[in-house]
């Protein structure tokens, strides 16, 4: 039989055992099991595609819609609008719009994340750059 190990802090007066084995609660999504399947499932329902593996979801390009709203302000708008100031390169623009309704520092990762998307895809940022921004996108007060 193995010797067990008792570590014992002063400080706290806790006990533990190095051996003892802890059952770690799932982080990651993709160990639940049966995800990949409803993930494939709900994307395919609200795309109207029919992928059969959750490697080819990525290869479409998807646009938000328009018409999201939360407590009045139109989110689909300004997430598109953002989308298409980082495609122009008027980073500052695009936190503005995404600041309405995200903190400061959740909407630099979205424009972090954003530029790292249109770098790794740029056939989204050719849908934008030094062209009118499309007048779905546009709200009536703010521009």
């Amino acid at each position: 039989m193995k010797r067990r190990v008792i570590i014992e802090s002063q400080k706290t007066k806790f006990k533990t055992s190095i051996n003892s084995k802890i059952k770690r609660p799932i982080t990651d999504p993709y160990e639940i099991p049966g995800y990949e399947e409803a993930v494939i499932n709900k994307m395919n329902k609200l795309n109207n595609t029919d992928f059969k593996t959750i490697q080819e979801i990525p290869t479409l390009v998807f646009q938000v819609p328009t018409y999201l709203e939360k407590d009045g302000i139109p989110i689909g708008k300004l997430l598109n609008q953002a989308i298409y100031y980082v495609a122009n390169n008027k980073i500052k623009e695009a936190r503005k719009c995404l600041i309405m309704f995200m903190p400061s520092l959740k909407a630099k990762i979205f424009c972090k994340e954003e530029i790292a998307l249109q770098k790794r895809r740029p056939e989204e940022k050719q849908k934008y750059f030094n062209k009118l921004m499309p007048e779905e996108f546009k709200i009536n007060n703010l521009n």
